[in-house]
């Protein structure tokens, strides 16, 4: 794969090249990005559209936050709608033997 003798070249060349490649790897990524977008805009201008149109994200519909369904009798700031994992507050709670029915709003 190699064209190069690493065997004859001196240890300061080596050490000038381990500093200059990376150099020129981000060289010709920029390019190669450069050249990626203007492709994208030729073909994004052949179907009819700008690169922001095709690029623009569509959003997802705004979810509502669900409403409580549980409160903490001891501090009713701390609530829990239903979903996702128990709150330390509830957890204790079942184990005192109280049910979620008793911290229903």
């Amino acid at each position: 794969m190699s064209t190069i003798d690493y065997s004859t070249l001196s240890h300061s060349q080596l050490v000038q090249m381990l500093k200059e490649i990376p150099v020129e790897i981000k060289k010709r990524e920029k390019v190669a990005k450069r050249d990626l977008i203007r492709k994208i805009e030729q073909l994004a201008e052949e179907s009819g559209f700008s690169l922001d149109e095709v690029m623009a994200t569509t959003s997802k519909p705004s979810t509502k936050k669900a409403a409580p369904k549980y409160a903490n009798p001891e501090n009713t700031e701390q609530t829990w709608t239903g979903r996702g994992r128990k709150p330390h507050w509830v957890l204790d709670a079942l184990e005192t033997g109280k049910t979620l029915e008793d911290l229903a709003i």
